[in-house]
């Protein structure tokens, strides 16, 4: 979060590295701007590696087809140094595939770029909103994102059951396509890392909740 001084002395405005390789990068990036952010860009992701390594920003928006190194393989590498940055890809290349894919490797949502700024800045607001909750919770370390994500959930109700549907709301937006099946293997793996008496109940048609010591 970068501090820019107003007519009322210094506020603070949040910072988005938008990366992309076309040159509407300009127009989204002013209108990024028009709606009160700090922009920074990146033409490419070896660019975007380097720009979050020497300024950490508040959120990554992500093309996936660029030169170099695309999208999927930037949010990879992004994840390896830090968990919990939040990261919107932002792709004409928006097949439900590719939205699981872009989950998969740890974005926080998936957003057409058909939609309209309207929606955009919209989607924006509710992945900043989604992760200032759940960094309420402190995570345990070996945690991939998406784990991380579901412990800290569960974390701030402990012993209450979370449904499905409530989980898929609480860690990734729209673009999300829920998925029984992953998120069961998501808890699994999770409650396999857990330690000092945590472990994870599950109940059918209840959901899950975070239980033990």
């Amino acid at each position: 979060m970068r501090k820019c001084r107003g007519g009322r002395g210094i506020i603070s405005a949040v910072e988005i590295l938008v990366v992309d390789d076309e040159l509407a990068i300009r127009k989204l990036a002013a209108m990024l701007e028009g709606a009160g952010y700090s922009v920074r860009t990146a033409r490419d992701g070896i660019a975007a590696l380097g720009a979050i390594r020497a300024r950490r920003p508040d959120l990554v928006l992500l093309d996936v087809m660029m030169p170099l190194m695309d999208g999927f393989a930037v949010c990879e590498r992004i994840r390896q140094f830090d968990r919990d940055l939040p990261i919107v890809f932002l792709t004409a290349k928006d097949a439900d595939e590719d939205q699981v894919r872009g989950l998969e490797v740890g974005a926080d949502d998936f957003v057409s770029k058909s939609v309209n700024d309207t929606v955009l800045l919209v989607r924006i607001r509710k992945t900043l909103e989604r992760a200032r909750r759940l960094l309420g919770n402190a995570a345990p370390d070996g945690l991939t994102k998406t784990e991380a994500d579901i412990f800290r959930l569960l974390a701030s109700g402990k012993g209450r059951y979370f449904s499905a549907m409530e989980i898929f709301s609480a860690i990734c937006g729209e673009g999300c396509v829920p998925s029984d099946g992953n998120l069961r293997t998501h808890v699994s793996r999770l409650r396999g890392k857990l330690t000092g008496g945590l472990t994870i109940d599950a109940i059918r048609g209840r959901g899950y909740a975070l239980i033990g010591a």
